[in-house]
């Protein structure tokens, strides 16, 4: 017996403490300074939102007592918790997409096969190498939690809770993307398509979650809200922090005893659930897993199954992997008929041979084909009744961003790949011995980002347009106080959602030239993005809460493209929601956040522009002086 326990204590410490490959990932990743950069922004964030929310408790709207700096101070707890919530989500699965695909990158991962190391020791050590970045984040900002636990109103069980929701959630990004790296090895498209599912799998959840029919009965509202929780709070990261804020009271479990197992568990204690749920998903596909560590490397070999299933047979005294048929293979190709080739071979490139990142053709056509449905299903449930007007234009507004999200994250991953992948699978050294000019290469990957994110801007349109024609055939388009969408959508929306697009392509497409790797191309493009949409979105919302000066909240709420979608959908909720007191003009609004609306588009466009000439001016001194 004591050698039993010897030796399963000894395999425990060579799979998770002294993994190599965890070992080695730590110690080297730990005097990168790019890691530190990560770091010290990810504390930055966070300790600038406690101070902010330290010194506006303190501020004016305080009395002094401590049931309001209590009360104040849940608040700044609420909104600590979801920007680190935020954080881990964009964060973990950067983190966790390069873990075996890195290996491919540098050439290493046949070398990694050949090692005595196990299936289990290279499956987590990947895994928790990437995490362990993760959880140094979470535990790092513990001490921050604290100082708000000075001030009253919060607990260290919601504390904990929070920290183990965002650990949670990085554990099961992790695991999934260990999952597809080994039994799909890949790069572009297969780190692109994870980096997709994620985003939109958070917001479309995120958005179901609204849904009254989801709603159970038990669920009560808040005493400072009015929303109440959902049946999906159990599965999705945000929903199940609501309920640890207060925000979604979860129902008494004597209320919810009669749905029986599991149904009881998920209403009474969603955000155990979701922890539960997570931990369970992550040990299921790193189980999977292990089957698939060494098959990759067997690709091409005879096995029953391809013999079976008309799998290439070898010839007789033929060498496995050795084709018997050159002379038809080489007289195919003599008589394969010649591509035409547009007067961009690279725009042509990333056109026609579908080269340019953006899930594949396969994706987009789904994404188009899942919008159009929905839209359709709104509109049918409008139609018969179960969805009023009020209650449809916050769904339309819903889909939309949902939709312009996705195709914004498309376009910003896209164009933070377009150059790194050309760098990681050594043909930039082939574009550079070409002819093609740098303003080539700039217009044809711009043209290439087009292909990728162009059909996908038609969904959101096609939603509005859908809706628009609606009231057209109905006599009331244009009457503001029953029609659905106003008219000028169709004008605004496009012109904004086309105009940001652009200028977020152009800032992934700057970044990719800069940076060598994707992930930090990645990283840095949607940090832009992330930062140039929060600050602008602050900018409206402190116009809006200042009080009752509609037509300069109307002026400023095209700032971001949210908010444009918002005022254009609905304006009278987009102008009212959170605020008391005079109604607004809303034919004088209208006209203001027209003209706003194209205003912000042209300052978008013309960043953009300048970013385009400013990559073609400086491209060939940053392109070969990272190749020198």
């Amino acid at each position: 017996m004591p050698t039993i326990i010897k030796d399963l204590g000894l395999w425990f410490w060579r799979l998770v403490p002294a993994n190599p490959i965890l070992v080695r990932v730590v110690q080297s990743g730990g005097r990168r300074k790019r890691h530190l950069w990560i770091r010290l922004g990810y504390l930055s964030v966070m300790a600038i939102a406690v101070v902010i929310g330290i010194v506006l408790m303190q501020g004016g709207g305080s009395t002094g007592s401590l049931a309001d700096f209590a009360k104040q101070a849940t608040i700044v707890f609420k909104n600590v918790s979801l920007i680190q919530l935020g954080m881990v989500c964009v964060i973990a699965p950067i983190f966790a997409a390069a873990a075996i695909t890195q290996e491919k990158d540098s050439q290493t991962y046949n070398i990694l096969l050949s090692t005595p190391l196990t299936n289990g020791q290279i499956v987590l050590g990947s895994l928790l190498s990437r995490l362990f970045f993760v959880v140094a984040l979470l535990v790092a900002s513990i001490p921050l939690f604290c100082i708000i636990m000075v001030y009253g109103g919060v607990t260290g069980d919601k504390i904990m809770l929070a920290i183990a929701i965002a650990a949670a959630t990085a554990l099961l990004m992790g695991s999934i993307a260990i999952s597809i790296s080994v039994i799909k090895i890949g790069t572009g498209r297969t780190i692109f398509s994870f980096y997709l599912a994620i985003a939109v799998y958070l917001l479309a959840v995120y958005v179901l979650g609204s849904w009254s029919g989801l709603i159970p009965a038990e669920s009560m509202p808040s005493p400072t809200g009015t929303q109440k929780m959902s049946w999906l709070a159990a599965f999705h990261p945000f929903l199940s922090m609501f309920v640890i804020l207060g925000e979604t009271p979860a129902p008494n479990w004597a209320d919810v005893a009669h749905y029986g197992f599991p149904g009881k568990y998920l209403l009474a204690y969603p955000h155990y659930s979701y922890i539960v749920i997570t931990c369970l998903a992550s040990m299921t596909l790193l189980t999977i897993s292990l089957g698939f560590v060494r098959r990759s490397a067997k690709e091409g070999e005879p096995t029953f199954l391809s013999r079976v299933f008309g799998g290439r047979t070898l010839a007789a005294g033929s060498n496995p992997g050795e084709s018997n048929d050159d002379e038809t293979t080489s007289a195919d190709a003599r008589s394969k008929p010649p591509r035409t080739v547009s007067k961009n071979p690279i725009a042509w490139r990333e056109s026609v041979t579908s080269a340019a990142a953006g899930g594949g053709k396969a994706s987009r056509i789904f994404l188009v084909a899942a919008g159009s449905l929905i839209a359709i299903g709104l509109l049918v449930a409008h139609l018969g009744g179960q969805i009023t007007t009020a209650e449809l234009q916050q769904w339309i507004y819903g889909v939309v961003v949902v939709e312009f999200g996705i195709t914004l994250f498309v376009a910003t991953t896209a164009a933070a790949t377009s150059m790194t992948r050309e760098k990681e699978s050594n043909t930039l050294e082939l574009i550079l011995a070409t002819p093609l000019t740098s303003s080539n290469v700039i217009t044809g990957k711009t043209w290439g980002l087009i292909w990728a994110a162009g059909p996908m801007l038609l969904v959101p349109y096609f939603t509005v347009l859908l809706f628009v024609l609606t009231d057209l055939f109905r006599g009331r388009l244009f009457d503001q106080n029953v029609a659905i969408v106003n008219p000028e959508a169709l004008l605004t929306l496009p012109v904004m959602f086309l105009a940001f697009t652009a200028f977020a392509c152009m800032i992934g497409l700057k970044s990719s030239i800069k940076s060598k790797r994707t992930m930090g191309a990645v990283f840095t493009a949607a940090g832009v993005i992330a930062i140039v949409m929060a600050g602008t979105s602050i900018c409206v919302y402190a116009i809006k809460g200042s009080g009752d000066a509609f037509q300069l909240t109307s002026a400023f709420m095209p700032l971001t493209p949210i908010t444009a979608c918002h005022i254009a959908i609905s304006p009278m909720n987009a102008l009212t929601d959170g605020l008391s007191g005079a109604t607004p003009n809303l034919g004088q609004c209208r006209v203001i956040a027209l003209i706003a609306t194209m205003c912000s588009a042209l300052i978008y466009f013309f960043v953009g522009w300048y970013l385009r000439n400013d990559m073609v001016r400086s491209y060939d001194m940053t392109i070969r002086k990272q190749m020198a």
